[in-house]
C-alpha cells in the first residue's frame, strides 16, 4: 500500500496567498521581496499551528525564486519545487530545542560565510527559537546582526517572551495570530471537497472549536476523524473520537445554575461520569459558554462559533444570569478546571462549584430570607454567663470578645476545657463555613466533634473522602476556628467515625440537601 503522507503536510500553503489568516504577515513580506527591501533578521512569534514555520519557508522560496512575481513565488521554477521537496541546499532548518547550545550556534557562524550553492540565498530557519540557552544567544547575536549580505535568518518561537530583547531589536518581529473560526472551517471544507469527504457541517464547526484557532491542529483532527468515521463523518463521531461534551449538554448546565437546581446539575455530572466524559474538557467547554453569554449580554451579539441552536440558547440564557453571577460563574469554572487535573478522576470539585453556584447563590439572591443558623443536635446546656445574650447598645463583636474572655478566664482556674464548649464552637464553625462556602459546610455538617484529648479536638466524619479532605487541606482552618472561640491553642485530628447513613448534624434543609449529593456511594471516592 502507498505510503499516505498527513493532510497537514499535504495541505502545507505554498505560496502567500494560500496562507490563512494572516494577511497582516504576507502582504507586508510580499511587498518587501518585490521592493528588493528583504530584511537580514525576521522573528515569527505566535502559537503553534498557525503558520510560523510555513512562512519561513516561504520566505526562503521567495528569494531564491527565478520566476517571482510581485513577491511571490511561482511555485513551479527549479528552485521552488526543490525547497517544497525538501531538498534545497541553502534552506538550513535548526531545531533549536535539540540545538540549543553553544556549539552549535558557533558551528552555526562559522558556516554562514560560505556563499549558497543553488540559490541567491541562504536561509536559516531557527525553529523554537526561544529554547537557545543565553550563551547560545550570545555566540549568534553578533552574526544576526551583521550576517553575511547573502544570509537571511528566520527565527520562529511560541513563546516570545523568552527571547533576549537584544536578539528581537535585530529583527523585523511578526507577531502571527490564531487563525479565526470560520478561516478553519472554510479551509477544512476545501480539504474535504479535494479529498472527496463527506462531513456534517456540524462536524466541521465541532472540529474548528476544538482546534481553538491552531489550523494544523484542525488538519490532524480531520485526518483522525476521516479514518475514524465509516462513510459521512457525523457529530458524534467528531464527539465519540474527541471525548468532547456536546453543546447541548453545556446548555443544560447553565439551565440548571439560571434555575439554582442543584440537583439537574448533579445529574448531569453524574451522566457525564457514568458515560466516561472527560470532566475538565467539560469544564473547557463551560468557560467558552460563560464568554459567550457575557458576549450576549454586554453587546447582544451571539459568537460566530455557535450554531443555530445554541445561539437560540444563548438568547434566552443571557437575561436570566446578570453580569455579576456570571463573573462569579466564570472565576468558579476556572478554578474547577485547576482542580480537576489534580482529582484523580473524582467528578467532586465540579459538583462542590455547583452546589456554590446554586446553592449558594439562592442563599444571597436579594429575594431570599437570611438563613438562620443550624440548630444544635442536643439540648442546650445551662446557659453559662459567658452565654448570655450581649447587653443592650453593645456590639456582637464586642459580645464574642466578652465570651472568650470569660471562658479563658474559666480555663484558667480549672485547668481544661469543658467539652461542651467545644460543642459549642463547633456549631460557630459551621455556621461560618457556611456563609463561606455551602459546599465545606455540607460535610461539616455530617461530622461532629468525638473527645477532647489533652489540647486536641478530635473530629468524626462519615466518609473518608470529607475526613481526608479536612485533614490534609483545611485542618488549619479549624484550628483557628476553635482557638479563637474557646481562647486556648487547639489542636485538631480529623478520623472516620460516623457511620454513612448517620443522622445529619443539622437541621437546616438546606445543608441537608447537599448532604443527601454526597452521601451516594458512587460520589465517595479515596483520595488516600
Amino acid at each position: 500500500m502507498p505510503e499516505r503522507s498527513a493532510l497537514y503536510r499535504r495541505y502545507r500553503p505554498q505560496t502567500f496567498s494560500a496562507i490563512v489568516g494572516q494577511e497582516h504577515v504576507t502582504r507586508t513580506l510580499k511587498n518587501a521581496i518585490a521592493a528588493g527591501q528583504v530584511a537580514h533578521a525576521y522573528l515569527l512569534a505566535g502559537s503553534r499551528g498557525i503558520g510560523k514555520t510555513t512562512i519561513a519557508r516561504l520566505i526562503a522560496k521567495a528569494v531564491n525564486c527565478t520566476k517571482a512575481k510581485d513577491g511571490e513565488p511561482c511555485d513551479r521554477c527549479e528552485n521552488c519545487v526543490a525547497i517544497r521537496e525538501g531538498r534545497f541546499l541553502d534552506l538550513i532548518e535548526i531545531d533549536a530545542a535539540s540545538n540549543r547550545g553553544i556549539d552549535e550556534m558557533r558551528d552555526l557562524r562559522d558556516k554562514v560565510r560560505f556563499a549558497p550553492s543553488q540559490g541567491q540565498y541562504k536561509v536559516y530557519v531557527i525553529d523554537e527559537a526561544h529554547q537557545l540557552t543565553p550563551e547560545a544567544f550570545n555566540a549568534l547575536l553578533k552574526t544576526l546582526e551583521e550576517p553575511p549580505p547573502h544570509v537571511i535568518f528566520v527565527l520562529a518561537t511560541t513563546e516570545s517572551a523568552k527571547i533576549p530583547a537584544t536578539i528581537v531589536s535585530r529583527t523585523q518581529r511578526f507577531d502571527l495570530r490564531r487563525i479565526p473560526y470560520r478561516g478553519v472551517v472554510e479551509q477544512l471544507a476545501r480539504i474535504c471537497e479535494q479529498e472527496k469527504l463527506k462531513i456534517e457541517p456540524a462536524a466541521l464547526e465541532a472540529i474548528a472549536r476544538h482546534a481553538q484557532g491552531s489550523l494544523r491542529d484542525a488538519e490532524s483532527v480531520l485526518d483522525m476523524v476521516a479514518a475514524f468515521a465509516e462513510g459521512t463523518v457525523k457529530l458524534a463521531d467528531v464527539d465519540e473520537l474527541l471525548g468532547v461534551s456536546e453543546w447541548e449538554e453545556t446548555t443544560l448546565l447553565f439551565d440548571a445554575l439560571a434555575g439554582n437546581d442543584a440537583a439537574a446539575g448533579i445529574r448531569l455530572v453524574g451522566r457525564l461520569v457514568d458515560e466516561g466524559r472527560d470532566l475538565r474538557l467539560f469544564v473547557k467547554r463551560a468557560i467558552d459558554h460563560t464568554r459567550a453569554l457575557v458576549l450576549v449580554a454586554a453587546s447582544g451579539k451571539v459568537p460566530e462559533t455557535a450554531s443555530e441552536g445554541v445561539a437560540a440558547k444563548l438568547a434566552e440564557q443571557a437575561p436570566k444570569l446578570p453580569l455579576p453571577r456570571l463573573a462569579a460563574i466564570a472565576k468558579r469554572l476556572i478554578e474547577t478546571e485547576q482542580y480537576l487535573k489534580t482529582s484523580e478522576g473524582t467528578p467532586l470539585p465540579l459538583e462542590l462549584a455547583i452546589l456554590d453556584l446554586t446553592v449558594g447563590a439562592a442563599m444571597t439572591a436579594p429575594s431570599s430570607p437570611s438563613p438562620l443558623p443550624p440548630a444544635p443536635r442536643k439540648e442546650p446546656t445551662p446557659m453559662r454567663a459567658a452565654q448570655a445574650p450581649a447587653p443592650r447598645g453593645g456590639t456582637r463583636a464586642q459580645s464574642e470578645r466578652a465570651e472568650v474572655v470569660d471562658l479563658a478566664a474559666r480555663r484558667a482556674q480549672s485547668g481544661s476545657t469543658p467539652f461542651a464548649d467545644v460543642q459549642k464552637a463547633w456549631l460557630d464553625i459551621v455556621a461560618k463555613a457556611k456563609e463561606q462556602s455551602i459546599g465545606k459546610a455540607a460535610q461539616l455538617a455530617n461530622a461532629e466533634p468525638v473527645t477532647m484529648d489533652g489540647g486536641t479536638v478530635v473530629i468524626g466524619f462519615a466518609n473518608d473522602f470529607a475526613r481526608a479532605f479536612w485533614q490534609d487541606r483545611y485542618r488549619t482552618e479549624l484550628e483557628q476556628g476553635f482557638s479563637e472561640r474557646l481562647g486556648v491553642t487547639v489542636r485538631v485530628r480529623c478520623v472516620m467515625q460516623l457511620p454513612p447513613d448517620a443522622p445529619a448534624a443539622t437541621d437546616d434543609p438546606m445543608l441537608r440537601a447537599a448532604l443527601e449529593t454526597f452521601r451516594r456511594p458512587e460520589r465517595i471516592m479515596e483520595i488516600e
